[in-house]
């Protein structure tokens, strides 16, 4: 994800800051609020920050949109979570080619993640692979 700049090239924002910020401003969906931010820069030139500025920027937007429990401009499009803990935990914002990688952190240290408010144990993408002979021997003695 990247952020066009005053001088015209691009900041890009790194996943370990978009994590810290879903951490801490859990609140707001970050992801949109940071999607949000790069349209305002799109759209005010003369506003753009500079690279030395602009994590500054961000902190200063997620700070209030975590305060209003998210911004105006995306207000219309958001879900909210049903909880603070399925907010902090969610990954529905992580790009699709990184959620593997960042299920598996979550679960590895949470034991857990949030996607599209469902509550998941197994890394994304992953398929949870059940012996149908079990399965059905535990059916058959639930019969019983």
């Amino acid at each position: 994800m990247e952020i066009i700049l005053k001088d015209g090239s691009y900041y890009e924002i790194e996943q370990s800051d978009l994590i810290s910020w879903q951490r801490t401003y859990h609140e707001c969906n970050v992801y949109h609020e940071i999607n949000a931010a790069r349209e305002w820069c799109q759209a005010n030139p003369s506003r753009r920050k500079t690279k030395r500025g602009i994590k500054r920027f961000l902190n200063a937007w997620l700070s209030k949109a975590h305060k209003l429990k998210g911004s105006p401009f995306i207000f219309s499009n958001q879900t909210k979570s049903n909880s603070v803990k399925e907010s902090m935990y969610d990954i529905s914002w992580v790009e699709e080619e990184n959620k593997l990688e960042i299920s598996k952190w979550y679960i590895k240290n949470k034991g857990f993640y949030f996607l599209d408010g469902k509550k998941h144990t197994e890394p994304f993408g992953i398929k949870k692979v059940v012996n149908i002979t079990e399965k059905s021997k535990s059916l058959k003695k639930n019969k019983k």
